[in-house]
């Protein structure tokens, strides 16, 4: 039984233990924390010497489930750079979704191991993998990846982690369009695409991992429409997307590396900052590759390259389009936002089209045809308005 001790005096010898250093049997560690001695004293006040023994896990031998989208982001960071740590993943997996904070670094070793994922299988993969393929001609193939970006100052006071959409030319690592966005969803990939197409005609075909965004109806729909051919990589075998991870490191090497930490820069200069950087550097440096700069390598292919028909309205092609029903005050909501349309529409599905980072613009169809555009709901006017008599039946 312990003996009864002054206030403070179990503490204080604590401290003097966890102070020593000591050859623990079968473990690495040479010392113990005052908060793991005070742990063990409680157990062993409440359950005696047994309670100090170390338990069995209950799901020993058993392999927790890692979603699907965080097995995504995991496999896509830890490519992205073989040498990010695995606390440096947890950290990034909890700011894209805190609910999945609890992964455990256990849990996130055994899937890398299960999935041939750990520093030396993807720097030994690299080593011995085979001469990837590379289109012939530019615009045949084009990759597109996200990159995590840097933190920048949030509108209205704070700061905000940032992310790089981009795509890539297979043939001469020409890059159509990269922007950063204050997300990593579908809008600012779609608005990435659609700059790409606006500034470097349409791609044959369109390479990308198997992210949920990728997958979207609302792109299958787009690049159907605009004939471009999707092309998924294998899930754990990202063979072809190698170009983007090598852009992206040129990225991290000679654009954010050369930034002023101590300066932080909003999203609209960091853009600025990273279309220069573009032009004048990458586009218009030697690739080793290539024996020639990637604008030079493009342009050789240039009468090669598919526009879209002369007065084809790209920012309508890219427009979603989403099922409503209109509720009978003739109101329906899109993206938290109530908007109006017209009275002969209320209790009716109506599809509206939009782009999602402008809805200053969002048309009404209804049975195949265009019902005019949808008005943003003010409800303060609409409280100073005049009451709508019934109509006589």
């Amino acid at each position: 039984m312990l003996e009864a001790l002054p206030r403070g005096e179990l503490t204080r010898r604590a401290r003097e233990i966890a102070a020593r250093i000591y050859d623990i049997p079968a473990s690495k560690r040479r010392s113990v924390s005052v908060d793991t001695l005070l742990h063990w004293v409680t157990r062993y006040r409440q359950d005696g010497f047994p309670a100090l023994a170390p338990k069995p896990r209950q799901d020993r031998g058993q392999t927790r489930a890692v979603p699907a989208a965080t097995a995504a982001l995991i496999e896509r960071l830890k490519r992205e750079n073989p040498h990010r740590t695995g606390t440096a993943l947890l950290r990034e997996v909890a700011l894209a979704d805190p609910q999945q904070a609890s992964l455990s670094l256990s849990t996130l070793y055994r899937f890398l191991h299960a999935h041939s994922l750990t520093e030396r299988q993807l720097l030994l993969a690299k080593a011995t993998a085979h001469k990837k393929y590379e289109a012939q001609y530019a615009n045949q193939i084009w990759q597109s990846d996200m990159l995590f970006g840097p933190w920048v100052q949030r509108p209205g006071g704070g700061k905000m982690q940032v992310f790089l959409q981009a795509a890539l030319d297979d043939a001469s690592r020409l890059i159509p369009h990269a922007q950063f966005y204050p997300n990593q969803g579908l809008d600012g990939f779609l608005d990435c695409l659609r700059q790409a197409i606006a500034a470097r005609g349409v791609p044959t075909r369109l390479y990308m991992d198997n992210g949920k965004i990728y997958r979207s109806p609302q792109l299958a729909r787009i690049a159907a429409s605009i004939g471009i051919l999707i092309v998924h990589t294998p899930p754990y075998q990202p063979e072809g997307r190698g170009k983007i991870e090598r852009y992206f490191r040129s990225v991290r090497e000679q654009f954010l590396a050369n930034l002023d930490p101590k300066v932080l820069l909003s999203l609209e200069q960091l853009n600025e900052r990273l279309g220069h950087w573009i032009e004048t550097v990458y586009h218009r440096s030697e690739h080793s590759a290539l024996d020639t700069t990637p604008l030079l390598r493009w342009q050789r292919d240039i009468e090669r390259i598919r526009q879209l028909p002369p007065g084809t309205d790209l920012r309508r092609l890219f427009f979603h389009r989403v099922q409503r029903l209109v509720r009978r005050d003739s109101t329906f909501v899109l993206q938290s936002r109530f908007f109006e349309a017209p009275p002969h529409l209320a209790g009716q599905n109506i599809e509206a089209h939009f782009d999602p980072l402008d809805l200053t613009g969002v048309e009404i169809y209804w049975e195949g045809k265009s019902q005019g555009m949808a008005r943003l709901v003010d409800a303060v006017v609409n409280g100073q308005l005049p009451a709508r008599k019934k109509e006589d039946r």
